[in-house]
């Protein structure tokens, strides 16, 4: 007797196989993502709201600058307008195997190093997610997938062994690799903190958020950044001169 093969079934199997294996693994979208801007200069107009329970808003204004020299060399520039107390108050980081930060105060005119629990750091740490990534790139993951504002986007979900309640949890657009929102858990699994970003514009061919909003729910505090006059192009010379000043050396 002869017993016909089910080849149909099979070329489905190795079809859906392939298709499969075609799937990006977490670490490789939020790789995607969070480099999406490498060797990309940005610069932008931001009013910074931050409130607190037990504070009266501050309103802040700054002008913000980013050269890329290369995927793993970040320098970022900002000079505040406003309060008055702040006013040409100049504030340098760099990002590459380190995280280094200084000021210059108009006072005095003197560059100093700033420290790590100092209140600008904060301010700067919103676009500091090449350090997330190295902070979570060797943990466990799971990934899935929702609708997001109407929008298909990855689900990322990082968390240790024993703690997986306690995460971070990451949601990219599946199409552009845009982060939409980033939620950190404390070990109960509460909400301890949420990063978004919304309002988005089209330019230079590029998808990016004109609204950022950072609520710490423990802390009872919530910043948010309205960005204006976004540019993603090269930086002029006499800028990204400004930029060096803060470490004098391009290395």
């Amino acid at each position: 007797m002869h017993i016909k093969r089910p080849t149909s079934l099979l070329f489905f199997v190795i079809l859906l196989s392939f298709i499969t294996s075609q799937k990006l693994d977490p670490i490789s979208i939020l790789e995607k993502s969070i480099h999406k801007f490498n060797n990309q200069d940005i610069s932008f107009v931001c009013n910074l709201k931050l409130q607190s329970l037990s504070k009266e808003p501050i309103n802040f204004n700054f002008n913000f600058y980013s050269h890329n020299l290369d995927s793993l060399k970040q320098y970022n520039y900002i000079k505040f307008n406003k309060p008055i107390d702040y006013n040409n108050v100049e504030v340098w980081s760099h990002y590459s195997d380190q995280f280094l930060m200084k000021k210059r105060m108009p006072i005095n005119n003197e560059i100093i190093q700033i420290e790590n629990d100092s209140q600008n750091i904060n301010v700067v740490n919103f676009f500091n997610f090449i350090k997330l990534l190295e902070d979570v790139k060797y943990g466990k993951f799971s990934i899935n997938e929702t609708s997001l504002n109407n929008t298909e986007v990855y689900v990322i979900k990082s968390f240790n062994d024993g703690e997986r309640k306690k995460s971070i949890m990451f949601y990219i657009n599946k199409y552009n690799f845009s982060i939409y929102k980033i939620d950190w858990t404390n070990k109960r699994g509460a909400l301890n903190k949420t990063l978004s970003f919304s309002d988005w514009i089209f330019i230079d061919n590029q998808n990016f958020p004109s609204k950022i909003i950072y609520e710490d729910i423990k802390k009872g505090s919530k910043s948010t950044l309205k960005l204006s006059n976004i540019k993603l192009k090269k930086l002029n010379q006499q800028i990204i001169d400004l930029i060096m000043i803060g470490f004098g050396t391009y290395d």
